[in-house]
């Protein structure tokens, strides 16, 4: 039986995650709010628990557990109960200690007793609870206020449960949770098989069980020993110590907000007119950089250098060139060592996003031109500036080159995908996929190429949530769903600045390569 919410409780625990976020706030005053930091992460994710505690307590999801059974009468002989109850707890075990590890890098991290272990035993309790919130309230709205036949209330609360978790437990992990709490840890290539094989069938079938037999005591049991896997193969730090430096990582500059003094050196940015471009031209500017914009889009690019120089006091140049045409990157490149003579930073980020097949003066397909062609062709033709200058250069790829399965070698332009047709949205994902493939993969050989002349070279994937405008003409769910994310409040503009200051810090500071992966 569902009990009353406790109210004391509720406030007094709502009051204990506002002053874990007033610890937060002082703790980051004069840090970089965006570097990961173990303590800070143990701030967040207790001050998102205690709210987690106030809501279970204020729906009534506490009490109800600690007034009920767990295992109610008559339940140990209803072998339709004892059957599901053993399914869920191996698709538990299945899904977040075998599926989950092998999805799971630790990256230099190790279990820290009793740190690691008791921050994944409140992570599955808060977690679950909040779960038991969420079905409680939705139990309530389908039985007593809408009054609906106990059938239709089952499975519309089943339902909803399940709509208003998958939806909000996504987002919330997307943009804050495995951003600002848990450490770097996803093997991409395995985020579909967790989403299938633990996150889709943990969800489901909890809520199913939950609705028939109303055992929330074990649900909440069973999602402090999924987390505690998840945890436990994280590894997730202890607030102790600092983050461990990952080994196999890039090398990050100070966690402060110390500006880097960027004064007298030269910054080239390709597709420095809009979007991300734009931003971190005008971050490097502001830190006392000559900045070089680089775009097609003259009347744009002329805007930005104009706002640069009037915000920031520093000077912009404009080169306007297509990097899709092979033509004007040879005239470009010539530009640049003609009124260059040093360069200390190159940002390749031109690139483009098309369903529509469209090939270059070259005979090249637009998209591949646009993402890979044109900047590597750059890149080389000013390669002997670069080196004298012991430059820093970043070629923006993305985390869709993981989704580059196969290259048709035969058709690298991809004519196949589009079948003699105009406009086809998947083909357009294939090649953006392969095109930043390719990217990744040229960066990597380039770094190696030139180890030990003092250039160095990153790869950066900036986020799938950075307003750059890029599927702006772009149809099908996906590219809908990426912008309205980017669209809610001052969230996008937030997180590209984000993410530029980690790579700025990766790419200016470190000089170490060649992977950047931001937000």
């Amino acid at each position: 039986m569902i009990q009353p919410a406790n109210w004391p409780a509720a406030i007094a625990f709502f009051v204990l995650g506002l002053i874990f976020v007033a610890v937060l706030k002082a703790y980051l005053r004069g840090k970089l709010v965006w570097r990961y930091d173990t303590k800070a992460a143990w701030l967040r994710a207790f001050a998102a628990f205690s709210f987690a505690w106030s809501l279970a307590m204020a729906s009534g999801t506490v009490p109800t557990i600690m007034e009920n059974p767990w295992i109610f009468p008559g339940q140990t002989s209803d072998i339709y109960w004892i059957v599901f109850t053993i399914v869920l707890t191996i698709v538990v075990f299945v899904g977040y200690w075998i599926i989950w590890p092998i999805g799971t890098l630790p990256h230099g991290r190790k279990i820290v007793f009793p740190d690691t272990v008791l921050f994944g035993i409140f992570w599955g309790v808060s977690e679950g609870l909040f779960f038991g919130s969420v079905w409680i309230l939705a139990r309530r709205l389908w039985t007593n206020v809408l009054s609906s036949h106990p059938l239709i209330s089952d499975y519309a609360t089943c339902f909803t449960v399940i709509i208003l978790l998958s939806a909000f437990i996504g987002t919330w992990h997307a943009l804050y949770w495995d951003i600002h709490i848990s450490p770097n840890h996803n093997i991409i290539e395995w985020n579909i098989k967790k989403v299938l094989l633990a996150h889709n069938p943990n969800l489901i079938l909890g809520a199913i069980y939950i609705t028939m037999w109303e055992n929330l005591g074990i649900w909440v049991t069973l999602q402090a020993f999924a987390l505690l896997g998840s945890t436990l193969a994280m590894p997730f730090p202890t607030w102790r110590y600092p983050h461990p430096v990952d080994p196999t990582g890039p090398a990050m500059g100070s966690p402060t907000d110390e500006p880097v003094d960027m004064s007298g050196r030269t910054v080239i940015v390709t597709g420095g007119a809009n979007g991300m471009g734009a931003m971190a031209a005008r971050l490097l500017a502001d830190q006392g950089a000559h900045i070089v914009i680089i775009d097609k889009d003259d009347p744009n690019a002329r805007a930005n250098a104009a706002t640069i120089e009037s915000a920031t006091g520093s000077s912009a140049d404009v080169i306007v060139a297509d990097l899709s045409d092979p033509a004007q990157v040879r005239s470009c490149a010539e530009q640049v060592l003609a009124r260059y003579p040093r360069i200390d930073v190159l940002l390749n980020n031109a690139g483009i996003f098309t369903e529509v097949y469209q090939e270059t003066a070259s005979g090249d397909e637009l998209t591949l031109a646009s993402n890979h062609l044109g900047g590597f062709l750059f890149t080389q033709l000013l390669l002997g500036r670069l080196q004298e200058s012991k430059a820093r250069v970043l070629f923006v790829s993305s985390d869709a080159h993981r989704q580059a399965m196969k290259v048709n070698w035969d058709d690298i332009n991809g004519k196949d995908l589009w079948k003699g047709k105009e406009r086809v949205p998947n083909a357009g994902f294939v090649q953006y996929n392969v095109s930043k493939l390719f990217v990744a993969s040229a960066a990597i050989e380039l770094a190696e190429r030139t180890k030990g002349t003092g250039m160095t070279v990153n790869t950066l994937a900036p986020g799938a949530l950075i307003p750059t405008g890029i599927y702006d003409d772009a149809t099908g769910p996906i590219p809908i769903l990426i912008k309205y994310f980017r669209g809610i409040g001052k969230m996008g503009a937030l997180l590209m600045r984000a993410n530029w200051l980690k790579v700025r810090n990766c790419a200016i500071r470190s000089g170490r390569g060649p992977c950047v992966r931001a937000g």
